[in-house]
């Protein structure tokens, strides 16, 4: 993965990773040279052959150790861009894999979101990207360890061959450690990710006037701590349970080194070895250890290598829905109708149905309203039609075509829409504006005229830095929007879109944020705004409903009543009796015709 993101940087990491390890012994068989030749160079003196001998060793010496001093930050800076260009690619393939499915079902389920999350490395907070950072000093001490062990092998074999196992030994118990600690953590995904977001509300500056006007600060952070105790519990736990072992594993090693520098010792004492001999094996022994060491590094490449593997499943399970169908083209569609033909629909995880045999069909260019109570599916039915879920019985077709057999993605821009809980971008005003349509970005005047139609050109003309104003206020010279010119900008996307080429207009609720005068205006411009576009309109007030060609009321999952305004009041049923409450709450000076 390292050689695909970055070739050349892989390469300068490994280089310095090897030179950086093969360098201590290295400087110790310098060292000990040194040490070893200068009785013998004092006593001849610097011009003899051993005080040369000793000017040699030392400057050997003198070398390895700047060289080792300075491939330290060299080793750490070269890692550090590459852990930054891995992590970036990782993030490009999530945002890819995340938007690779047309619908959203994905999103919403909790098993994902936790691999997501998972893939990431939100959960253990050791990125693949900082895998690879450690991995190179994990190879550092290993090739050190490999290295001083040849050192080793040449005053003792067996005890080389001693040092290594216990090392081995060591190794394998701590990442069978580390890997348990890790498949808990990984289990408490859920548990981690709920106390995470307790966290970010108290952090969110969305948030913080709730957070403040009900005194929710120290509530919170009693949330996040107890959330996050249970979390962690059992990894801690798990923790306590490796104590005597590691203790164990610990006075292994200390018995291990030091019967080996007892041998060493009790040689030199013995004539077998010169004092030279003593420092290059002291510090060759000692670095053995590099074989075995399994510090913090070794769990964040462990960590890292499982968010790999995950990402890796992902990239292979999700795409398959928008690999499902033949993928017809939808250039122009829809050219008669849309239809839900016996729709039956459940949320994952629910026990309830939101449709059970809906049957409805839209004509192209009429204008539809969708009437029902709070629950009724009246937004479901709108992302069912724009192919961000799929019927879990019946079907919708396009102009007789299952929606599922065309070219999804492409379907989905011949939806423009304003949800009740549009997206507010912290984008420019343009481009929150332009991204309705993105092959058209360019067209200033388009994005202008999509404005205007909607009543917001004049708002954001006053702003700053006008249509380059970034609307938000976390980022420098950005500015907030009040709800109800946010939702005019919305519905200038949508118009955009429209423009641009989509052939169905959804809006859902789109006077919710609107003040009377502005809304009264839209109301006058509706049939303006729709016309020459099959339109869907979900709204609780009949001011906007009425002026629909058409009238659809939604109850337990079917329809219920279906004719014009005038036809359903008349008829005296459902529709009639919600209008009638609603035009019970204006006064008599302000009439809402029947």
């Amino acid at each position: 993965m390292a050689r695909s993101t970055s070739p050349g940087l892989t390469t300068a990491l490994t280089a310095v990773t090897l030179l950086g390890g093969l360098l201590p012994p290295a400087f110790a068989l310098a060292s000990g040279a040194t040490v070893g030749t200068l009785p013998a160079a004092a006593e001849a003196g610097m011009d003899s052959s051993d005080g040369s001998r000793l000017t040699v060793f030392l400057a050997l010496a003198v070398v390895a150790f700047v060289v080792m001093q300075a491939l330290g930050p060299v080793r750490e800076t070269v890692a550090d861009a590459l852990m930054v260009r891995v992590d970036t690619t990782l993030a490009r393939r999530i945002m890819s894999l995340t938007s690779a499915p047309p619908g959203i079902a994905h999103l919403e389920d909790p098993g994902t979101v936790d691999r997501l999350h998972q893939a990431q490395g939100a959960i253990s907070g050791n990125t693949p990207g900082g895998a690879i950072y450690a991995l190179s000093m994990v190879w550092f001490r290993r090739l050190m360890g490999v290295a001083s062990v040849l050192v080793v092998v040449s005053f003792r074999w067996w005890l080389a061959v001693g040092l290594v196992l216990v090392q081995l030994v060591v190794v394998r118990w701590r990442r069978r450690l580390w890997e348990v600690q890790a498949s808990v953590i990984f289990q408490r995904s859920s548990a981690l990710r709920r106390s995470a977001y307790f966290r970010r509300v108290a952090m969110d500056a969305s948030m913080a006037k709730e957070t403040r006007v009900f005194g929710l600060d120290r509530w919170l952070v009693d949330r996040y701590r107890g959330e996050f105790r249970e979390s962690m519990g059992p990894v801690w736990e798990a923790r306590r349970r490796g104590g005597p072992a590691a203790l164990g594993v610990a006075l292994l090693v200390a018995v291990a080194q030091g019967g080996a520098l007892l041998v060493m010792a009790w040689t030199a004492l013995d004539g077998g070895l010169g004092v030279g001999s003593v420092v290059v094996y002291a510090q060759t022994i000692i670095a053995t250890a590099g074989l075995g060491s399994f510090a913090e590094e070794n769990g964040r490449v462990t960590d890292g290598l499982v968010s790999l593997r995950v990402l890796t499943e992902l990239e292979q399970e999700l795409p398959a829905p928008a690999r499902a169908g033949p993928g017809l083209p939808v250039d122009g569609l829809p050219r008669r109708s849309i239809r839900f033909e016996s729709v039956g629909f459940r949320y994952p995880g629910r026990d309830d149905d939101v449709f059970t045999a809906l049957d409805l069909e839209l004509e192209v260019g009429r204008s539809v309203a969708i009437v029902g109570d709070n629950g009724a599916g009246k937004t479901t039915l709108v992302k069912l039609l724009a192919g961000l879920y799929e019927p879990g019985t019946g079907r919708v077709t396009v102009d007789g075509v299952d929606l599922r057999d065309l070219d999804r993605p492409a379907w989905q821009r011949r939806v423009a829409a304003i949800f009740q809980d549009f997206v507010q971008y912290g984008f420019s005003a343009h481009d929150n504006v332009a991204v309705g349509a993105l092959d058209r970005t360019g067209d200033r005047d388009a994005v202008v005229a999509a404005a205007r139609r909607a009543g917001a050109a004049e708002m954001v003309e006053r702003l700053p830095d006008g249509w380059d104003t970034v609307l938000d206020r976390r980022f420098t010279g950005g500015v907030d929007l009040s709800g109800g010119e946010w939702q005019r900008l919305a519905l200038a996307r949508a118009l955009f879109a429209v423009r641009g080429g989509a052939g169905v207009l959804v809006l859902d609720e789109p006077t919710a944020s609107l003040d009377v005068r502005a809304e009264a205006e839209l109301y006058d411009r509706f049939l303006e705004l729709t016309s020459d576009v099959t339109t869907i309109v979900i709204s609780h007030r009949f001011s906007t409903v009425r002026r629909a060609d058409r009238i659809v009321v939604v109850e337990d999952g079917r329809v219920v009543e279906d004719g014009d305004h005038q036809s359903l009041v008349g008829a005296g049923g459902r529709y009639a009796r919600m209008y009638a409450l609603q035009a019970s709450r204006f006064s008599a000076e302000e009439p809402v015709d029947g």
